[in-house]
């Protein structure tokens, strides 16, 4: 595995001077704070002047301190994340006598990713995605663990309008013979990839780039590795967020909606034949 930034703080660090040495020691040990702090706040922290936050920098041959702090989160990022870091820190969140409760903060907290969401790049990339799901005869989808619900989700909201979409996620002991002998150039892989991400969902999406089959991805963090193998991808930025797969639902919203727009008017057509069904079997209760 390559050398992140962490283990080449702690390789080098003494062979450094002692200021030097003082601050990689802290880093070492306070590294998940430091993504958020100014190299003022940072010199502070660890007792030392700003200058020797800068020299450190240039040591360890990084451009800028936002690129060196950029790396740091990284390497946090991939040391402390779990699947469910989110789901625990909500059970040690308290209520406020505020009112500032649990709800509250999770919706605020959701607000917040969202708003962040509409990048530049993300818009760009959300357009490729379309394309790509508008181009392709079938729609394969995947999502592993904590991301399958998703992968589900997408599944069964274009299904009601689009023919051709095709679930991934349910039998992974054949998923290479489903790959292997029924995905054709023509087709697209939808990813979606919760940061820590599963290992079959990388070999995946690895072995359908290998075939020459689109790969589209949404994702919560530049880190995930299938980006290499995408032709498009949506990073929604919201790892460890309490709201992460909030974010995660608006973009397949939002996906969906476009789908059903390019198609349309076929795509309404055939949610009016669900909807036709659905009253004439009675499998839907319209009245109390």
């Amino acid at each position: 595995m390559a050398e992140n930034i962490l283990d080449e703080i702690v390789r080098i660090k003494d062979l450094l001077p002692k200021k030097q040495q003082k601050l990689c020691t802290y880093l070492a040990l306070n590294y998940k704070q430091v993504g958020v702090m100014t190299v003022a706040e940072l010199a502070q922290a660890a007792g030392v002047g700003t200058t020797t936050v800068m020299r450190l920098v240039q040591t360890l041959g990084r451009p800028s301190f936002s690129v060196f702090k950029k790396e740091l989160l990284d390497a946090s990022l991939m040391r402390t994340t779990t699947s469910y870091l989110s789901l625990k820190e909500t059970f040690h969140n308290e209520e406020t006598e505020d009112g500032n409760n649990l709800l509250y903060r999770v919706v605020n907290d959701g607000m917040q990713v969202l708003q962040n969401l509409c990048t530049t790049s993300n818009t760009q990339q959300f357009q490729a995605i379309s394309d790509l799901l508008f181009q392709a005869d079938r729609i394969f989808t995947i999502g592993l663990r904590s991301s399958k619900a998703l992968a589900l989700y997408c599944e069964y909201s274009l299904s009601t309008f689009h023919p051709q979409v095709i679930q991934l996620s349910n039998d992974t002991e054949f998923i290479y013979d489903r790959v292997g002998l029924k995905m054709k150039s023509t087709d697209v892989l939808l990813v979606f990839s919760a940061w820590p991400c599963t290992r079959k969902t990388i070999e995946v999406a690895e072995y359908c780039h290998s075939l020459g089959i689109p790969v589209a991805l949404v994702t919560n963090t530049s880190l995930n590795p299938i980006i290499k193998f995408a032709q498009a991808v949506i990073d929604t930025n919201s790892v460890n967020h309490p709201s992460g797969d909030m974010v995660f639902m608006a973009v397949i919203e939002a996906l969906v909606a476009e789908l059903g727009r390019r198609t349309a008017p076929q795509s309404t057509q055939n949610v009016e034949r669900i909807e036709a069904i659905l009253s004439e079997k009675k499998i839907v209760q319209r009245e109390y």
